[in-house]
């Protein structure tokens, strides 16, 4: 479903149903031309690129657009939405105050071109393609030296006589010397020589910050060690996103059933903010239910099987 707006500050006509934008304390309606936004959720975080970048009212990079906000480089954004415009696709996202604002798109992580879909930058593969052989070069024999007979120096009633040289030309090898290229230093380009994944908590790695903990806090404290949960902070509303979720294990170390969400009691759907946290939480939990959690003996010797584990993203 696509939500038609109008770029003309006026005020809401109902009867003919169409959305226009209105700014506070204009002094005369500016017609810029109409827009679309269609619902558009990235599956990776976007952020903002560059200094001091205009969040907007509208999509239009025009002196009458009202700017909302602005912020800079590594700011990640909540896009709920995108406008396709000719030049290029403009984002709208929803700022700390819950107010909707638009970005335009060659200002954040994921330029994308007017009326083309949006795509996240990736960084361009290394290819390691081996050097050519280099030739083994032919090396002359060294022509033996002619013998240089040795006389016996005289120096007084003591006779000495020249030693054996310290240095002796090596054999002749049929004429070549062969030369054995060295082997290339290793290089992580192949995945299965990439360093490996870190290796699930047992119970003879638990880490000594975490032997003292309660089951609940261990468990939470494996999304961190195992690198399934990373830090939100940066996140738009960050101060604010909290969530809880009951989970229960099997003996196999793995859920047991769907962990289930305790806080906020429903799926916000109009809290786009909360609805990326929440996201970002349950596959941190996939994420490690794949790898195993080790789960402390006395959570199987307990009563209550179900655990609480807390997310923040401050």
């Amino acid at each position: 479903m696509r939500l038609v707006a109008s770029a003309v500050l006026a005020a809401v006509f109902v009867a003919g149903g169409v959305a226009s934008a209105q700014v506070t304390g204009s002094p005369a309606a500016v017609v810029r031309g109409s827009y679309t936004v269609e619902p558009f959720t990235p599956t990776t975080p976007i952020t903002i690129k560059g200094d001091g970048v205009r969040l907007r009212a509208e999509p239009f990079a025009s002196k009458d657009t009202p700017v909302l906000s602005s912020g800079s480089t590594g700011l990640q954004l909540t896009v709920v939405g995108i406008s396709r415009q000719p030049d290029w696709n403009w984002y709208q996202v929803v700022l700390r105050n819950g107010q909707k604002a638009f970005i335009r798109s060659d200002l954040t992580s994921a330029p994308s071109h007017g009326q083309a879909t949006p795509t996240l930058q990736t960084p361009t593969p290394v290819i390691n393609t081996p050097l050519p052989a280099t030739p083994t070069p032919a090396v002359q024999p060294q022509q033996p030296l002619p013998p240089v007979a040795s006389k016996p120096v005289t120096s007084g009633a003591i006779s000495l006589t020249p030693t054996t040289p310290l240095v002796t030309p090596p054999p002749a090898d049929n004429g070549l010397l062969s030369i054995s290229p060295s082997a290339p230093a290793p290089r992580f380009t192949d995945p299965a020589a990439a360093p490996a994944a870190p290796a699930p908590i047992t119970a003879t790695t638990v880490p000594s910050t975490m032997a003292n903990l309660g089951v609940a806090e261990q468990i939470r404290a494996q999304l961190n060690v195992n690198r399934c949960w990373t830090d939100s902070s940066s996140m738009m509303d960050a101060q604010r996103l909290k969530a809880s979720f009951g989970v229960t294990f099997g003996p196999d170390g793995k859920f047991a059933s769907e962990p289930r969400l305790i806080t906020p009691a429903a799926e916000p759907s109009n809290d786009p903010a909360m609805m990326v946290f929440l996201a970002k939480a349950r596959a941190a939990m996939r994420t490690c239910n794949t790898l195993g959690f080790y789960v402390p003996p006395a959570y199987y010797s307990g009563d209550t099987r179900e655990l609480v584990l807390e997310f923040s993203a401050r």
